[in-house]
């Protein structure tokens, strides 16, 4: 299913990004008078869309988040889409509503792809707006399908993923939400070992590559710091150094 579902996002995006770029052409070489300015700009808003359609999915998730009452930072590495590495941290500023909270806030980088593939299809089929323009729907039609669509990378969860977890109340998004409360109590400034312990402890087992996880055994690490036990402490603590560099570093 997962393999099906890529398919489809590429055969898709290539018949887009294709038609795209053939309606343009006829559109400048046969209804309207072609100008070598009108290709240039179509070159040039092309790139655009290359180095700038991730962050501005990440910015999506970033203003998202922020409405939705999180604390949100935004981290640019790269402007290259396809090293996925613009990302956004999100710390819930209270525990309520968390579920509903992290679903606005995935849903930020899919709206904002999809504006732009709006402008896009104006673009192509309204005269007063230049056809040129249309070229910034290609990348952004590429991340939106990416996201869209409920699949696993190597590189993490689609938000596609993401939200059908969370409406699912998968074993993974219940940790997720266990984790986040945590991290809203460290946030507020509440000492670790004032925690409640079944956020740590009372959840299902899940894979050890889920972030989820990985964040875990760093809280439950800090935990038993803060209570004294320093041999679970060292226990999880060394799982988490492990995990980290195994799957993050």
């Amino acid at each position: 299913m997962n393999r099906a579902l890529k398919i489809i996002s590429a055969v898709v995006w290539a018949l887009c990004a294709a038609g795209t770029i053939y309606y343009y052409v006829y559109t400048v070489t046969v209804i309207e008078e072609c100008s070598a300015a009108d290709i240039w700009l179509f070159i040039l808003f092309f790139v655009l869309s290359l180095v700038t359609a991730s962050g501005i999915h990440e910015l999506g998730h970033f203003v998202f988040g922020l409405l939705s009452g999180m604390y949100a930072k935004l981290t640019v590495k790269s402007v290259l889409p396809s090293l996925r590495s613009t990302c956004v941290e999100i710390i819930p500023k209270k525990e309520d509503k968390i579920k509903s909270r992290l679903i606005i806030t995935a849903l930020g980088g899919i709206v904002f792809n999809l504006l732009f593939i709006a402008l896009g299809a104006v673009a192509l089929f309204v005269p007063q707006v230049p056809v040129w323009i249309s070229s910034v729907a290609i990348f952004h039609l590429s991340l939106f399908l990416d996201n869209a669509l409920p699949i696993a990378y190597n590189s993490g969860k689609s938000d596609g993923l993401v939200i059908f977890g969370l409406l699912r109340n998968t074993p993974e998004s219940r940790v997720m939400i266990a984790v986040l409360k945590v991290q809203s109590h460290v946030l507020a400034g509440k000492p670790v070992g004032e925690y409640d312990k079944d956020y740590l402890f009372d959840l299902p087992q899940i894979a050890e590559d889920d972030p989820s996880f990985i964040s875990l055994c760093e809280l439950r690490a800090k935990y038993f710091e803060a209570v004294g036990d320093g041999l679970s402490a060292a226990e999880y603590r060394e799982r988490f150094e492990q995990l980290k560099k195994e799957y993050i570093d």
